[in-house]
């Protein structure tokens, strides 16, 4: 019971956080100063933010994109996932593979209606001799 209450206790001390989207346009904003600050590019801002904030690079990024659409800043286009060169030549080479393996399938069943067929001979002569014991 003492521990439920000073979880309670603990979670209504926390601070709540500022206004909804606060942490976007802060974000944004430090961004901003440190590549005009220390003359380092965007991406090597990202990862000082991320590390002095103890945020994920990819998350302090996403942040920043995402405010400065919203601001309408100039930004080279989004890359699509997927849909590159190097996609289309993963892309063939799976169905190459596929191809490959439906092809070694295809031998396995040939193989099988072979061993089938002689099966059914070697039952037949089987047959014929279990007749001929029988009179």
């Amino acid at each position: 019971m003492a521990t439920k209450m000073a979880t309670k206790t603990a979670k209504t001390t926390k601070q709540k956080p500022g206004k909804r989207g606060s942490i976007g346009t802060e974000t944004f904003d430090q961004i901003e100063k440190l590549v005009a600050a220390d003359k380092i590019g965007r991406t090597e801002a990202f990862k000082r933010l991320a590390q002095k904030t103890g945020r994920q690079q990819g998350t302090v990024a996403a942040n920043y994109y995402r405010v400065a659409r919203k601001r309408g800043a100039t930004l080279a286009p989004r890359r699509r996932r997927g849909l590159g060169a190097a996609s289309g030549g993963a892309a063939l080479g799976s169905l190459q593979r596929a191809a490959a393996a439906l092809g070694d399938v295809g031998a396995l069943v040939r193989k099988l209606e072979v061993e089938i067929v002689r099966l059914r001979k070697e039952n037949q002569r089987f047959a014929a001799i279990r007749r001929l014991m029988a009179r």
